[in-house]
């Protein structure tokens, strides 16, 4: 199953990285809606209809950032998963994103497999939260409307899957009964009556049995559910689990000898589902406590469940129930309302008041007349919670400290503390829930009551009161406190979520820029990083020093003692080099058995004397390689930068030959390049490992391996490449520094698709410094962005044809 929803929305204000994105995500089978900016963005996503939102970091007026605080302050009608995209790396970066409100990332240019994994994950994620929160949802809207019902649902969720794992496996056999099924109906079963949200309060409410007439009502919420879901089936007519949800509001007040309703059906006629909930239901009935009886024992339960087998409960489903009756017993004591009547169960003692959770709903009655204080404990007791009954404001305030009831019903006038008194210390106290405060008064100056409100109460109820006013205004009160409730759980399991992710986050990250045999490193964030530390040359004119190492005759090593001493000999000459390096240098593994060490701030002869001592370490400790010892050298050649260095590769280049001299004169030594010392090196091309500098086998990678469309892409960069780099410079000539950083932004995005990396790279510090609004030291970098930029082209005006069928083939 693809997703939900296979809208997705992406936002990018540069044309090319949206045409990209675009295509590849078409490709996937999803449909496209793009939005070029935060704002165009969020109107789409308030039309509540797209849940999967794929969005740059960098944009005008409203960029990524902000357009995630906006998605996650508004409601958009369900969980909208968000995929940023950027080209900013490290913690920082990523925090704040998560801070914001971004799910997950992926760095520019997008990787179109990284892309689909990430799809796939918000796919599963979205069904997940659309399925499971909103059947769970929808039954606690149903369950809302009665107080009385405590953990019900929970319950009866719970028992039902036990009971159907306990079924006889000639029963899950003749049924289909699996693992599939028995997540779905443990899932669904919370909908059983889902259709009471549809029968009227002075039914549903009220506090003592029905007449005929009135359960003849009530017994239509069998139908009603059914219907409801009915309807959800005539759009998703193949959502499995909306068929048993179905199947279950209808029949599980059926009974098996037919006496039940709606339908009156009777065996096998009646849904499994129907048969399993209808004695976790019944079970949960018994034992609970409701405003017209008290709770019955778990033993009194079983005996009503075992003399109606036969007549109202299917014979193997109550064979499967008494199977897990330790487990329901666990559940009963893990869901039980605060007030039972079981001794069998030997549930612990209650916990102190001042201990108890804030959840539980009890309710505060301060009034002064002891007459009217004893009707009002009366009334109020038809809604289940607990009624704790005080004569003064003091004593309430006490007893709020005591036992932290969530509902206050208080009279304003009262000898000591008043109302109004009573509410500011209610108020002022910093209570893990809120408590909702109803004022009895006679009052009616508004001036007074304006206070009031000031102090913090709720509701006013005015006296002498309707009993049935001030019932139904408890009751919302209850309602509301019910809900905030739920809130809290939920948000509690999204900041454990947002937690989770944050390390999981993190733990990616370091793998992502790590070395995994030698925990070094790896080449991609050494070259990062050496690039960052080009820019702080030019910046401020420090040295930078780089070393590049290799264990000689490696190969070796590897074919006489095998791979696994092999990697130990890299493990320990890593291990050795991190020894001998200080905490400011960079010690990185950028290929096989090669290592490259940057040395920030310090010249080439303070290298050497670091290098040279590693070198002497490694040749003076024989190896210990299971019962034989072998020698091992290294080779180390090292290169500072000069002024006629114009590229971090011309760097490269220069330890890199003076490694291979190193090679040349024997090994086992370390040899510093003279190009640092101040001799000129040769220009040195602007080309990618393969001599080209675009590496079209990328580009053809990133368009899913569509030629036709890596033609396209190509075309594209090839008319439009040249322009943005026109942007920049006329922006640059008009000072306009935010201008200039989405133009760079824009170029930085085209040459990075197209794998031209260097005018990549000059482009992002040409953003940089359009940031920071530093124009004067853009000069020299647009001279050379426009340079690269031009070579590119040039080579695909030339190769274009050649490097596609090398791509293809």
């Amino acid at each position: 199953m693809q997703s939900v929803d296979t809208r997705i929305l992406i936002v990018d204000d540069d044309d090319f990285a949206l045409d990209i994105l675009e295509a590849t995500v078409t490709r996937m089978g999803y449909s496209v809606v793009a939005a070029r900016n935060g704002e165009e963005a969020l109107a789409i996503l308030r039309q509540g209809d797209i849940h999967l939102m794929v969005t740059d970091w960098d944009m005008p007026v409203m960029n990524g950032i902000d357009l995630c605080r906006a998605v996650r302050r508004e409601d958009m009608a369900g969980y909208v998963y968000i995929i940023m995209l950027t080209g900013r790396e490290g913690p920082k970066q990523r925090l704040e994103g998560l801070c914001a409100g971004a799910d997950d990332f992926i760095n520019k240019p997008v990787d179109p497999e990284e892309l689909l994994i990430c799809l796939k994950t918000a796919s599963r994620i979205l069904s997940l939260e659309t399925r499971d929160l909103a059947l769970f949802a929808m039954a606690k809207l149903a369950e809302s409307r009665d107080s009385e019902t405590g953990a019900h649902i929970e319950r009866v969720q719970s028992y039902t899957r036990l009971i159907a794992q306990n079924l006889a496996q000639e029963v899950r056999h003749q049924y289909g009964v699996d693992e599939g099924y028995i997540r779905l109906l443990h899932q669904t079963s919370p909908l059983h009556d889902l259709g009471k949200v549809a029968i009227p309060d002075a039914i549903l409410l009220k506090p003592g049995k029905l007449t005929a007439d009135e359960f003849e009502v009530m017994k239509t919420h069998t139908i009603i559910g059914a219907q409801t879901l009915d309807a959800a089936l005539q759009r998703f007519p193949n959502a499995q689990f909306l068929q048993i949800a179905r199947e279950i509001a209808e029949s599980h007040h059926e009974k098996f000898d037919g006496s039940g309703y709606p339908r009156g059906l009777a065996g096998e006629q009646i849904p499994l589902c129907g048969r399993i909930v209808a004695v976790a239901d019944v079970y949960d009935a018994l034992t609970s406590r409701r405003v017209y009886k008290d709770a019955m024992s778990h033993a009194s339960a079983l005996e009503i469940i075992r003399r109606d087998c036969g007549s109202h409960f299917d014979p193997e489903v109550v064979d499967a129930f008494f199977r897990a009756e330790k487990q329901i017993i666990a559940v009963h004591e893990r869901f039980a309302d605060e007030t039972r009547v079981d001794e069998e169960l030997a549930l612990p003692p209650a916990p102190p008041p001042q201990q108890r959770e804030h959840g539980i709903c009890k309710i505060l009655v301060a009034e002064d007349d002891p007459v009217l204080l004893a009707k009002l404990t009366e009334l109020l007791s038809a809604t289940g919670a607990p009624i704790i009954a005080r004569e003064n404001g003091a004593d309430a305030l006490a007893a709020m400290l005591e036992h932290n009831p969530r509902i206050i019903v208080s009279d304003w006038v009262m000898p000591g503390m008043d109302g109004v008194q009573l509410c500011r210390k209610v108020r002022e106290r910093d209570a893990a829930a809120p408590v909702h405060f109803i004022m009895l008064t006679a009052h009616t100056d508004t001036s007074r009551l304006l206070d009031a409100y000031e102090a913090g109460i709720n509701d006013f109820v005015s006296k002498p009161f309707n009993p049935e006013e001030l019932l139904a205004r408890v009751r919302a009160g209850l309602r509301s406190t019910k809900l905030h409730d739920e809130l809290a759980r939920k948000a509690a399991g999204s900041q454990a979520m947002n937690a989770q992710l944050a390390i999981m986050n993190s733990r990616l990250e370091r793998l992502s820029i790590t070395d995994e045999l030698t925990g070094l490193f790896n080449r991609r964030h050494a070259m990062t990083r050496l690039d960052e530390q080009w820019a702080l040359v030019d910046r401020y004119g420090r040295p930078l020093t780089i070393a590049m190492v290799d264990i000689d005759h490696f190969k070796r090593i590897n074919d006489a003692y095998g791979h696994d001493a092999g990697d130990s000999v890299l493990r320990r000459v890593a291990g050795m080099l991190r020894d001998q390096t200080r905490g400011t240098d960079a010690v990185c593994r950028v290929g096989g058995e090669e290592f490259l060490v940057m040395f920030p701030a310090q010249t080439s002869q303070e290298a050497f004397i670091c290098i040279d001592r590693f070198r002497r370490a490694v040749a003076a400790n024989p190896f210990d390689i299971g019962k034989s010892q072998i020698q091992v050298t290294i080779s180390a050649g090292i290169a500072m930068r000069s002024r006629q260095m114009l590229h971090v590769p011309d760097l490269l280049k220069a330890s890199d030959e003076a490694l291979y001299a190193a090679k040349r004169a024997g090994r086992n030594t370390t040899i510093v390049s003279a190009e640092g010392e101040g001799r000129t090196p040769e220009a040195a091309p602007a080309k990618t490992e393969d001599g080209a500098p675009v590496n079209y086998a990328a580009v053809l990678e990133r368009c899913g391996g569509d030629p036709t469309f890596a033609a396209a892409i190509t075309e594209k960069f090839r008319k439009h490449a040249i322009e943005e780099v026109g942007k920049i410079e006329q922006a640059h000539r008009e000072g306009n520094a935010d201008q200039l950083r989405r133009s760079a932004h824009t170029a930085k995005s085209m040459c990075a698709y197209m794998s031209v990396d260097r005018a990549s790279k000059l482009a992002n510090e040409i953003e940089d410094l359009g940031r920071v609004a530093r124009l004067d030291d853009v000069s020299a970098l647009l001279i050379r962005l426009r340079q690269e930029v031009e070579m590119a082209i040039e080579w695909i005006d030339k190769n274009e044809p050649a490097a596609q069928a090398a791509a293809r083939g």
